[in-house]
């Protein structure tokens, strides 16, 4: 059973891929900002990656308003896996959830 859940998380993660990079994006762009460790850790990311995730959202917004996708040539070279967001996000729920055990 373990095989099996590894090959359809390995198929599931290339969809998402595939469509993100259709839209240019990164998969920590579509995560929620409401989320308080995702919040916290957009506070702390670079300048220029915080602009950097700002563009390619509205760039897909503009795509998909415009009912397109990038062109083949710039898909291509999207990197949708890339990691940005994801060690702050742990260091603050770290953070957070000590000082949700300290404060019982």
């Amino acid at each position: 059973m373990n095989s099996l859940m590894r090959t359809c998380a390995k198929w599931y993660q290339r969809q998402v891929h595939g469509s993100l990079a259709k839209y240019g994006l990164r998969y920590e762009d579509i995560l929620m900002t409401e989320n308080p460790d995702v919040k916290r850790a957009l506070q702390y990311i670079p300048k220029e990656e915080q602009i950097a995730r700002q563009r390619r959202i509205r760039r897909a917004i503009d795509l998909n308003f415009k009912h397109q996708y990038l062109p083949k040539e710039i898909e291509a070279v999207q990197e949708p896996g890339t990691v940005y967001l994801q060690p702050l996000m742990d260091k603050f729920r770290v953070l957070r959830e000590e000082r949700e055990l300290l404060t019982k």
